[in-house]
C-alpha cells in the first residue's frame, strides 16, 4: 500500500481531538482559554491570552507582538487535561496563523496519535494509507498490521 499524507485539515482535526480542543467564539463566559486582540488607549494593538477574563495579568497575558500568540494559546491547551474550550474568533485565529501552530503540534504528537489508533483507544478517521504514512514518518517501524481498519 502506498502511504498517503493526510490533509492539513485532518491533521488539525486530530490535534484538536487529541487535546479536546473546542473553539467557540460564543463561549465568553465559560471558556478555559480566552484569546483576542485589544487596542490600547493610544491606538496600538496588543493580544491577550488568558484563562481568567476577570484577572488579566499584563506581564503574563498581554503580548505586544502577535508572533508568539498562537504558541501561547497552545501552551494553555497542552495543560488543559483533556478538554479545552477556546474563546476566539476565526478571523483572529487566521491572523495569528493558529492552524500553522496546530500543524507543528501534530508533528510533535503524531506518534502518540498513531499509538492511540493502534491500541484502539481512539478513532481519528485516518484511512490505511494515511496510517501507513504516520507510521513511516513518526514511528520506528515501517510496516503496519493490515488487520486494523
Amino acid at each position: 500500500m502506498e502511504p498517503k499524507e493526510p490533509t492539513h485539515e485532518k491533521m488539525i482535526d486530530a490535534v484538536k481531538k487529541y487535546y479536546g480542543l473546542e473553539i467557540d467564539e460564543n463561549a465568553y463566559n465559560n471558556a478555559d482559554v480566552y484569546a483576542y486582540e485589544e487596542t490600547t488607549v493610544d491606538g496600538y494593538s496588543v493580544w491577550v491570552v488568558t484563562n481568567d477574563m476577570r484577572s488579566i495579568c499584563i506581564s503574563e497575558d498581554v503580548h505586544y507582538y502577535d508572533s508568539d500568540v498562537a504558541e501561547a494559546i497552545m501552551e494553555h491547551v497542552r495543560y488543559s487535561n483533556g478538554h479545552c474550550t477556546l474563546y476566539a474568533d476565526s478571523y483572529f485565529l487566521d491572523d495569528i496563523y493558529f492552524d500553522d501552530v496546530l500543524l507543528e503540534t501534530f508533528a510533535d504528537i503524531a506518534e502518540k496519535i498513531y499509538n492511540e489508533i493502534m491500541n484502539e483507544d481512539s478513532d481519528y478517521k485516518f484511512d490505511m494509507a494515511e496510517l501507513q504514512w504516520l507510521k513511516e514518518e513518526f514511528t520506528e517501524s515501517e510496516e503496519i498490521d493490515q488487520t486494523v481498519s
